[in-house]
């Protein structure tokens, strides 16, 4: 996905979606095509902006994702220093970058 820059002068917040997708074919290893996996979306907003559920979506599906169920969304100040480095890395490419995408290795039990 190409780089937003930061406009110079604006406050900027991180929307965390939790959400639910399938994975579609692709090269990678570490998920199954097909089946349904558990996602982070991470997504730079505009302080005070209402979460932006198509920006969301739209970044699960340019990372591969389809079928994409969002479940809940939290704010995150752009000081936040979440646990784990792979949060922590996500996290730092959605404030420089827009948005980030993390999925769970494990697949969702089917039902």
């Amino acid at each position: 996905m190409k780089a937003k820059p930061r406009p110079a002068g604006l406050a900027f917040e991180v929307h965390v979606f939790l959400a639910a997708a399938v994975r579609k074919d692709g090269p990678e290893i570490e998920w199954t095509p097909g089946a349904r996996y558990s996602l982070l979306i991470l997504s730079r907003q505009p302080e005070g902006e209402a979460p932006n559920e198509p920006l969301a979506r739209k970044s699960a599906s340019a990372a591969g994702w389809t079928n994409i169920k969002l479940e809940r969304s939290r704010r995150l100040p752009v000081t936040a220093v979440p646990e784990g480095e792979a949060l922590r890395a996500a996290f730092r490419e959605a404030v420089t970058q827009g948005t980030s995408v993390v999925a769970y290795s494990k697949p969702l039990p089917r039902g």
